[in-house]
């Protein structure tokens, strides 16, 4: 998350140097669109480790474009795919409806959850000792959160507040090593992948919230297109910086939603 206080108009701002001659001191370079797909459906295989973002300009947004259209066709295509599966099987389980005004889904889609996800699950993938955490500070307060939701309402309130004073304790703490602590830990490079693939595959989970309780084990099924988000999330993340992902988020839940109210 380091290079997002930085300066989010310069996407590049703020990054680790790394020595010249080492091996993973890459840099996300231009692309042409059907190499950048190919690129990005590689990182989605193997995710690796980029040191350096490419500067924002004609070549980045290009590649945004790219990524975003690809998010698109993929997730539909997993959608149609499960659909036509579970109109035999029978196993997805249905979205819970909420009762919330447009305004407030706007707000939610748009801006809290792009923000507020991105930086809890894709924020730290610069490596940076100090993002990395602020990473652990957050997952302890997601964890807190969730442990709230199967407890009664009095102790829930309590371990709810809990949550909220070991997110703030974490933003505290990077604010005042952030410039400190920017070392990229070796063991961070070396296994970026699994790290890619597991919050990416925890950020998928946590949407099963989205819907009702699953009734077979194929229902997990229903978040696949989210966790594939993740991964796409976390290349523009790398290669664009961590304000084009917060874009990237909030674009997508954006053309869903006109899809929900209907306004296509």
């Amino acid at each position: 998350m380091d290079d997002f206080t930085g300066n989010v108009g310069k996407i590049e701002a703020g990054l680790t140097p790394m020595d010249a001659g080492d091996a993973r001191a890459h840099v996300a370079g231009a692309m042409s669109p059907r190499a950048r797909v190919g690129d990005a459906l590689r990182f989605m295989v193997r995710p690796s480790f980029v040191a350096r973002p490419t500067a924002w300009g004609r070549a980045a947004a290009l590649t945004f474009a790219v990524i975003i259209a690809l998010d698109l066709a993929l997730d539909t295509l997993v959608v149609m795919l499960t659909a036509a599966w579970d109109a035999k099987a029978g196993f997805l389980p249905q979205t819970i409806e909420e009762d919330i005004s447009l305004a407030e889904d706007i707000f939610v889609s748009l801006l809290l959850a792009p923000v507020l996800e991105e930086l809890l699950f894709r924020g730290w993938l610069t490596g940076r000792i100090a993002a990395l955490r602020f990473a652990a500070y957050g997952f302890a307060a997601l964890a807190l959160f969730g442990v709230s939701l199967f407890l009664p309402p009095d102790l829930a309130s309590g371990v709810g507040f809990m949550a909220v004073a070991v997110a703030l304790a974490g933003c505290v703490h990077w604010s005042l090593t952030q410039r400190r602590d920017q070392t990229i830990p070796t063991w961070f490079t070396q296994h970026f992948r699994w790290i890619v693939w597991g919050s990416s595959l925890v950020f998928g989970l946590i949407h099963l919230g989205n819907y009702e309780p699953l009734s077979h084990p194929l229902g997990v099924l229903v978040v696949l297109p989210q966790t594939i988000g993740g991964l796409l999330l976390a290349y523009t993340r790398t290669r664009l910086g961590l304000g084009a992902a917060m874009v990237h988020h909030a674009a997508y839940n954006a053309l869903f939603l006109i899809g929900d109210y209907g306004a296509w």
